[in-house]
């Protein structure tokens, strides 16, 4: 029997951590946007009381998809993206890769927002990889960078994305397994994910996996899950 609740539901707790990262990234200034930060602060203040609202009503997952404190998330968050200055993506995007991870950062925290309804919908579920966008990518290019470390240039049917890897063996033309993950800076480069592989190596698929999540293990998933920990579980 599922005893997962939506106390313990990883997508709602991922959630309250990210709503912490960016209040963070407000209050810090970080953001170097002509935004109202005190507005955003407050919207960001109403949607950590939603969530903790949420997380100890004890609900169903029927009742806690309209109910009136997951919509007023969703609210908030888009007023807060809505804010945000036009051409705001191009703006920091224009300021090195820096700008870019700031732009990647921004946009997976608004994605994530955007997303949640649709994560939960799925059933509640305590797997933090159940919080985060894995499919298979055709790699489209690679580029040795420095010893042990290569770009790669990955398409999943509909984007592009740039995956900093010191996984050995990758080629051109292969389908793998991708987590899209907070960018990051590599080397000097700009990354959105990483290869999904373990100690036993990486997984091929096939043209046909392009786009669709993968069946994947424990093992594979298990860096994935920790860097989003890292990311915005691990604040106090």
């Amino acid at each position: 029997i599922d005893m997962v609740g939506v106390e313990s539901d990883s997508r709602i707790i991922l959630a309250e951590g990210v709503t912490k990262f960016f209040a963070n990234m407000v209050r810090n200034r970080q953001i170097p946007l002509s935004m109202n930060r005190e507005k955003v602060l407050h919207q960001l203040t109403e949607i950590n009381s939603k969530l903790m609202a949420l997380k100890w009503s004890y609900l169903p997952l029927e009742q806690v998809l309209l109910s009136k404190d997951f919509r007023a998330v969703e609210i908030f968050a888009k007023e807060i993206f809505d804010s945000f200055p036009p051409n705001w993506e191009e703006t920091l995007g224009s300021r090195g890769t820096e700008g870019q991870k700031l732009v990647g950062l921004l946009k997976f925290i608004r994605d994530f927002y955007y997303r949640l309804r649709e994560r939960i919908s799925t059933g509640f579920s305590e797997d933090l990889s159940d919080a985060m966008d894995i499919f298979c990518g055709e790699v489209l290019s690679i580029e040795l960078i420095s010893k042990g470390v290569w770009k790669c240039l990955v398409a999943d049917g509909q984007a592009r994305y740039n995956v900093i890897t010191a996984i050995e063996g990758v080629k051109k033309g292969e389908v793998v397994p991708i987590a899209k993950l907070p960018p990051q800076v590599v080397h000097g480069i700009y990354s959105e994910g990483m290869f999904m592989g373990s100690s036993e190596g990486l997984r091929r698929f096939t043209k046909e996996d392009i786009g669709k999540r993968p069946e994947l293990t424990d093992k594979e998933l298990g860096q994935s899950r920790g860097i989003l920990k890292q990311q915005f579980l691990s604040q106090k």
